[in-house]
């Protein structure tokens, strides 16, 4: 690389883009910015496997959230203390109603998955075993948080996962802190078959699907009270049992249902 160090690219981008020069100032400026994210221009694939081999000589701990080989596009999440309470209590929040049987569930956390020459780590996922137990095996819920990271770009990684495992991951949660309104947003994303045209047999499996926005919940931090109170809109979270662990509910399990008590403990989690 001519440059020494990553360039800002043009006014049209955000200000969180930066154009790829060398690792090393990569990895400095990861160490700077004051974000939890970072879009990364003209990586070339050979680029991208070297810096993958340097986080993992260096043992860093930032995720490569998306690869696109193609447009040569690298989106980086890096875990402030924000992010990770975003996703991690929210996750913890639906593992604590994990069915207690054992071995029912597999936490994949942060693994890389592969689709082509693209790669994508989510902040927190897992799926059930045995139907998902293997390192190449996607997740049936993935989890990703975002507070500099957009709420629109957050719903463009939303379309990557179901698209990119063919279908194999089921809901995806995205969690959007949004620090100057007080607010963390929670968005629950499934998919759904698109309507045959008349005439047309088709399997759910082969039907065309498209992803939907099938809730939206907001936690509001209201300072004004004493202690300080958080209020829930659109009540409880509801993961369907069958889209989670690829079965019907067996005696004594049913969808996992993250109340609005769940959520309002979940919010202090993340102010605190």
């Amino acid at each position: 690389m001519a440059s020494t160090s990553l360039s800002s690219s043009d006014q049209s981008q955000p200000s969180s883009t930066f154009k790829f020069t060398n690792p090393q100032d990569l990895f400095k400026l990861v160490d700077t910015t004051s974000g939890d994210f970072l879009i990364i221009t003209e990586v070339t694939p050979r680029d991208f496997a070297d810096l993958d081999e340097q986080r993992e000589v260096r043992g860093r701990g930032f995720r490569w959230r998306r690869y696109y080989a193609e447009s040569q596009i690298l989106l980086i999440a890096i875990p402030t203390h924000a992010h990770e309470m975003l996703h991690r209590i929210l996750y913890e929040k639906f593992h604590e109603k994990v069915p207690a049987r054992e071995n029912t569930w597999r936490t994949k956390a942060a693994t890389t998955f592969r689709a082509g020459r693209d790669r994508g780590e989510g902040d927190s996922t897992g799926g059930p075993i045995p139907e998902r137990r293997g390192h190449d095996k996607w997740p049936t819920l993935v989890i990703e948080a975002g507070v500099s990271e957009s709420l629109a770009q957050l719903r463009l990684d939303t379309q990557w996962w179901f698209a990119a495992s063919n279908h194999d991951v089921k809901i995806v949660l995205l969690a959007k802190l949004d620090s100057s309104q007080r607010m963390i947003t929670v968005e629950k994303w499934v998919e759904e078959p698109v309507a045959a045209k008349p005439g047309a047999t088709t399997t759910r499996r082969s039907a065309a699907l498209r992803p939907i926005l099938q809730q939206v919940i907001t936690i509001h931090r209201n300072e004004a009270t004493s202690p300080i109170s958080y209020n829930v809109t659109r009540g409880a979270l509801v993961l369907e049992f069958g889209l989670l662990f690829l079965r019907s509910p067996g005696e004594g399990e049913g969808d996992i249902i993250i109340s609005v008590s769940d959520l309002q403990r979940y919010a202090e989690c993340v102010w605190d």
